[in-house]
């Protein structure tokens, strides 16, 4: 038979060969911080070069359904008013997160003329909440109808 010594010393033993002890804890802690840190970084800064992709392809969407339609239609008819659009590009009739403005200007140069055969369409698309961040084009319109 045991005696109670002997038992106490191999339970300890077994007690401490199943868990780990505090100091084996904070360190997997501190190596696992450690790693994920920069992880967090990338993939922080991966969502924002991916949303700036977005806004830039929605707001030549934008631009080409608005030169589009003035390529289509006489100048006197030329909606010149402020479109507004939602963050996939579908216009709506309340100020969205993207304005279009267009503006139309006799051609620079030698291009003028006294007739209205040809005027500059320029479109300029703004994300409603940085408004550094745009899109500008100009297209030369050639109205052969007038």
């Amino acid at each position: 038979m045991s005696t109670p010594h002997t038992r106490s010393a191999a339970s300890r033993a077994r007690r401490r060969a199943g868990g780990f002890s505090l100091i084996e804890v904070v360190i997997s802690l501190g190596i696992f911080v450690f790693a994920m840190v920069p992880i967090i970084g990338v993939t922080s800064s991966g969502m924002k070069n991916l949303r700036d992709s977005m806004d830039d392809t929605v707001r030549a969407d934008i631009v080409r359904k608005v030169a589009g339609e003035a390529m289509r239609s006489p100048y006197a008819s030329l909606n010149l008013n402020p479109s507004y659009y939602t963050d996939e590009g579908v216009e709506t009739t309340s100020p969205g997160i993207f304005v279009a403005t267009k503006t139309i200007t006799d051609p620079p140069g030698l291009l003028s003329t006294t007739t209205d055969i040809a005027k500059l369409l320029t479109v300029t698309v703004t994300h409603f909440a940085d408004t550094n961040n745009r899109t500008v084009f100009s297209q030369l319109l050639i109205n052969t109808a007038q």
